[in-house]
């Protein structure tokens, strides 16, 4: 039983934050001995002192759980992230969180939970890289601007291979270090940056009347 989980029902069970923390902490300690899929509202509540009805004042089912454990520990990282510019640290941070909760978040991606943590994820970084897309446009000098479509997509582009490989690697049980996965991820990041600066200057140049130059050596 968590030590901290009978204070719950004490001062602390008024925080909701604190009482879904440690059902989600019971969760995760449960994963360690059984899989999410054994595993039950009883045991989760019982592994906390806590009660069923606590349990369903604030969660669906496990999987409800589970979800709201992916949004406030990925998810709301990258979203702080996406606001102040900083994506590699707050990369860094998700990848540290799944590793050191690495039981939970294996157990769970082998499950029909990974699809829910794939579209947070992507979504998540979707809506990051249109970010730096649109800082690359608004840099640029240049009278027209990327076709929102075609940001949409090279974003869209470039998250398929982040959110790639961060899957992969939980799946062969994250033996790599999360600074050496976000080192990889860093290059699609700048790989997006440049396409979109290229784009941005083939839209100018047919803005302008211009044919693409091509590159040559002849004199």
């Amino acid at each position: 039983m968590f030590p901290f989980c009978r204070k719950l029902r004490g001062i602390f069970m008024s925080d909701s934050l604190i009482t879904k923390k440690a059902m989600a902490d019971s969760l995760k300690s449960l994963m360690g001995k059984k899989s999410l899929e054994k595993i039950t509202v009883s045991d989760i509540v019982h592994n906390c002192g806590l009660n069923r009805q606590t349990f369903y004042y604030h969660f669906k089912d496990k999987y409800d759980l589970v979800n709201w454990i992916y949004y406030n520990e990925i998810v709301s990282t990258l979203e702080k992230a996406s606001d102040s510019g900083n994506w590699s640290s707050a990369m860094l941070e998700v990848l540290s969180i799944m590793k050191k909760e690495k039981v939970f978040y294996i157990g769970s991606l082998n499950m029909d939970c990974q699809n829910i943590f794939y579209s947070y994820l992507f979504n998540a970084t979707k809506a990051m890289l249109l970010k730096i897309i649109n800082q690359v446009v608004k840099h640029a000098t240049s009278k027209r601007a990327i076709e929102p479509t075609d940001r949409i997509f090279i974003a869209e582009f470039y998250t398929y291979g982040l959110v790639g490989m961060v899957i992969q690697w939980a799946r062969n049980g994250m033996k790599e270090p999360p600074a050496d996965i976000v080192s990889r991820l860093d290059h699609f990041i700048d790989d997006s940056k440049r396409v979109s600066a290229i784009l941005y200057l083939k839209e100018k140049e047919q803005q302008e009347g211009k044919a693409p130059e091509l590159t040559s050596h002849s004199h």
